[in-house]
């Protein structure tokens, strides 16, 4: 009898220890989102995009083009997808904004100078930069990534977590072999003679990594490349069909300060049903270590 005794009490200890191990932490998760005008003001769109977010559950989400919104609109649709915190840089022209699950501290826009105005904010400890650089010129795009530098050494936030994201429309040395053969250079010459105020190649008129360059001169780090993963497009999608190799490109981009690294897990271009047709960029998805 003591010996069924022992066993049922030993049975019972071991089914707590093991059925009330606290649960591991969720990764962190982020995307970045060109929401093409706004979700071109159409709420059918809008809606698609509302019901996509929910599956995702991103613990923050920055957004380029919120077009037609206001400080009061972003924060109220935010609430549908289950972040209560969202900020939007300004209401005019292409704003950038950001939501979050978590509170979001020490905002700053950065407006006077920059093409669309970008998005600097802090959430559970991480430095956010959300930026949207000229499409029209490559020396005006170098310009504007040394004024975020600039302010994140004022802010002595460079060697902290850090996190730039959102559409440079620039592009990453580390995909420079994709790009020696795809046509993508020649692409963008013949759209230069044709219309005078694109100059989105170098002065030699070459494939400009200066942007990029410049953060990872810096200290930062593009995500992608840390994968080794084969090159894959962020822009164009399916809503321009027929398009070639020659316009397939990567300007959407996640750069990490070395203590972002760190805790870096995962980073995937997100292509489905949805994506496809919502914009014409595609999100970008990282997922870090519990923060």
């Amino acid at each position: 009898m003591k010996y069924i005794v022992r066993l049922l009490t030993f049975s019972a200890l071991f089914f707590l220890h093991t059925s009330f191990k606290p649960a591991k932490p969720a990764p962190f998760t982020v995307i970045t989102y060109n929401v093409w005008n706004g979700f071109e003001s159409e709420t059918p769109r809008r809606n698609s995009f509302v019901a996509w977010a929910k599956q995702q559950q991103a613990d923050v989400i920055a957004f380029q083009e919120l077009n037609n919104f206001t400080q009061t609109s972003f924060a109220e649709l935010a609430k549908s997808w289950g972040h209560p915190y969202a900020v939007i840089v300004k209401e005019s022209g292409y704003p950038v904004g950001i939501s979050s699950r978590y509170p979001i501290t020490n905002v700053y826009k950065q407006i006077e100078g920059m093409h669309h105005g970008c998005l600097y904010a802090e959430i559970k400890g991480i430095s956010f930069f959300v930026v949207h650089f000229s499409p029209f010129s490559s020396a005006k795009r170098l310009e504007e990534a040394n004024e975020i530098l600039q302010t994140l050494q004022t802010k002595n936030k460079l060697s902290e977590k850090v996190i730039v994201l959102g559409d440079f429309n620039a592009f990453s040395p580390a995909d420079s072999l994709f790009y020696i053969t795809s046509g993508v250079r020649d692409s963008m010459y013949v759209a230069e003679t044709k219309n005078s105020v694109l100059r989105n190649l170098n002065a030699q008129h070459e494939i400009d990594y200066a942007v990029v360059r410049s953060f990872l001169h810096h200290g930062f780090y593009d995500s992608f490349s840390l994968l080794h993963q084969p090159f894959d497009a962020s822009y164009p999608t399916k809503v321009f069909p027929g398009t070639t190799v020659s316009d397939q490109i990567k300007i959407d981009q996640v750069l990490l300060s070395a203590k972002m690294k760190a805790s870096f897990k995962s980073a995937r271009i997100i292509k489905d049903a949805v994506t496809d047709t919502l914009s014409d960029h595609y999100p970008i998805m990282e997922t870090f270590k519990a923060q």
